[in-house]
């Protein structure tokens, strides 16, 4: 029986081709402007976007841009709307189905004349406000929160993410669930609250209250820096911590069962400052 001989057979090699996409044309910035002729408000709601709100120095109108980045502008409703001096603007991701991914999302710029009264919410990314005076009210769910170089009444309400405020003048209201705290400011009346986060107050030299203030921390370290010719009557209390005051104080009470409480006058005291703590030491320090 002859012998079966084996030969190899080749197999050509498939070649395989990567297509690379060509990108989307990026869509272009939605942009617009509102004439205004006196102190003009404005109502800022965006979701899924970071937001930057600044003054333009001796404008008379309020921009606002909106930077689509790696997002389609399909995905977005704008409504938008002016009435007399007060301007209304929303941007709102639209529901859709299915897996999501983007690297960048929408920046949205507004720029005002310097005197403006604010209220700003965003659902899903960074705020930032300066350069603005008046009454500015803003509430963000999910990223950090940047306030600088403004004057008059701030409120502040914030779910989850870090807080920085600098060189604010004038009255404070700041209530935060989750993530660190930096506040200073020439204040003249404060009542800050911070779930869980370590807390940071300066007030800056110049600093007057005039109306009672307070400062509470649920869970994490709290550092407080005060003027030594700042005059108050302090009440300091932790449930669980230390208390380090580092300022001339006239002692009116001290109790060290059930936690810590210490209660005195700077400067032969004035308004009522209190400071409680849950779980967390208290540093008071002097600039």
């Amino acid at each position: 029986m002859r012998a079966l001989r084996l030969f190899p057979i080749s197999v050509p090699a498939v070649a395989l081709t990567v297509f690379a996409l060509a990108p989307a044309l990026a869509a272009q910035d939605w942009q617009k402007s509102y004439p205004v002729s006196g102190r003009p408000s404005l109502t800022l709601s965006t979701g899924d976007s970071s937001s930057d709100v600044h003054a333009c120095g001796d404008c008379r109108e309020i921009r606002i841009r909106v930077q689509w980045n790696d997002r389609h502008a399909d995905d977005y409703t704008i409504t938008e709307f002016q009435s007399g001096d007060h301007v209304n603007f929303e941007l709102k991701e639209k529901q859709h189905f299915g897996i999501h991914v983007s690297h960048r999302e929408p920046q949205v710029t507004v720029e005002t004349p310097k005197e403006l009264d604010l209220e700003a919410r965003t659902s899903d990314g960074a705020l930032k406000v300066y350069g603005v005076q008046g009454n500015i009210a803003l509430h963000t769910s999910d990223g950090a929160v940047e306030v600088s170089d403004v004057s008059g009444a701030v409120r502040l309400v914030a779910s989850d993410g870090s807080i920085h405020i600098h060189n604010v003048t004038g009255t404070l209201e700041s209530k935060s669930s989750d993530g660190s705290v930096k506040i200073d400011g020439r204040f003249s009346g404060v009542q800050v609250h911070t779930s869980d986060g370590s807390l940071e107050l300066t007030l800056a030299e110049g600093s007057q209250l005039t109306t009672s203030s307070r400062i509470e921390a649920s869970d994490g370290s709290v550092k407080i820096r005060l003027p030594k010719t700042l005059a108050a009557d302090l009440d300091i209390h932790t449930s669980d911590g230390h208390i380090d005051c580092q300022l001339p104080l006239t002692m009116s009470g001290y109790n060290s069962g059930g936690g810590h409480n210490i209660r005195g006058k700077l400067n032969a005291g004035g308004t009522p400052l209190t400071i409680h703590t849950s779980d967390g030491n208290v540093t008071i320090a002097a600039l």
